[in-house]
């Protein structure tokens, strides 16, 4: 069993900053030449200077755009053996009274641009006809709902749902897609939420009754490293049998 890349290629969006970044980090480690595609051009060319790869800064929401981002990665790299789409937003809210605009937000960056973003991916796979490694990161909010987080478990379980279904209609072409799914992590935008809502990490850990939130058995929140290590082995060959699978990296967040 094997998690080296070397020689392969890969794209990582929203990869300036957070959890997409440290993706990208452990894609390079591990042997890879990662392109950084990310909204913020200055963010993003400044991952890819410290990763030796190419950046490019589009808007993901925009077809248009997403088309020209994936040919500046061929253009650089040729078409990718790995991609992974990590690009998204949480706006905190009840469903109730939260803007209709912070709905339709979370689900333009969060689904339509993950559906823009791995379907562009996956046709360049497609036409190299060499199979490819696609990793989707959702949120384990995509099977569990959350208190203030309707749209946001919404937006995530409707893309958990386009990756599987997209794993089956790739899997004879030997192009795997995989979700990723961590539990509250320690990320600007988690700690966004919770000056949102004028919290601290203590009520994710420790669980809220009120709030129905059982805490994280593991005493801890999610790293961006933990997501990262397991995005190389679902990018590798270690898990070349495995796709359409929804993987959970909370420390026991949403166990049953």
């Amino acid at each position: 069993m094997t998690t080296t890349l070397e020689g392969r290629t890969a794209a990582v969006t929203g990869a300036a900053r957070g959890i997409g970044r440290a993706i990208a980090t452990a894609l390079a480690a591990a042997g890879a030449t990662v392109a950084v595609v990310d909204k913020d051009g200055d963010g993003a060319a400044a991952a890819a200077k410290a990763l030796g790869g190419p950046s490019v800064a589009a808007d993901l929401t925009d077809p248009d755009e997403v088309e020209r981002a994936l040919s500046e990665v061929v253009d650089e790299l040729g078409a990718p053996d790995i991609f992974v789409n990590n690009a998204g937003i949480l706006r905190a809210g009840d469903l109730v009274t939260s803007a209709i605009d912070d709905w339709d937000a979370q689900f333009a960056v969060n689904t339509r641009a993950a559906y823009l973003s791995v379907r562009a991916a996956a046709g360049h796979m497609r036409r190299r006809a060499a199979g490819g490694s696609i990793v989707v990161v959702t949120s384990n909010c995509a099977r569990t709902p959350r208190m203030d987080l309707g749209a946001y478990c919404a937006s995530k379980a409707a893309t958990d749902m386009m990756a599987r279904c997209l794993a089956l209609e790739l899997a004879a072409e030997s192009i795997r897609v995989n979700t990723l799914c961590p539990g509250s992590c320690d990320t600007e935008l988690q700690r966004e939420q919770w000056r949102r809502l004028g919290i601290g990490p203590e009520r994710q850990i420790d669980g809220d009754p009120a709030k129905f939130r059982t805490g994280i058995p593991m005493g801890r929140l999610t790293t961006p490293e933990d997501v990262a290590d397991l995005a190389v082995v679902l990018a590798s060959d270690a898990s070349r049998f495995v796709t359409g699978q929804s993987w959970h990296v909370d420390g026991g967040q949403t166990l049953p």
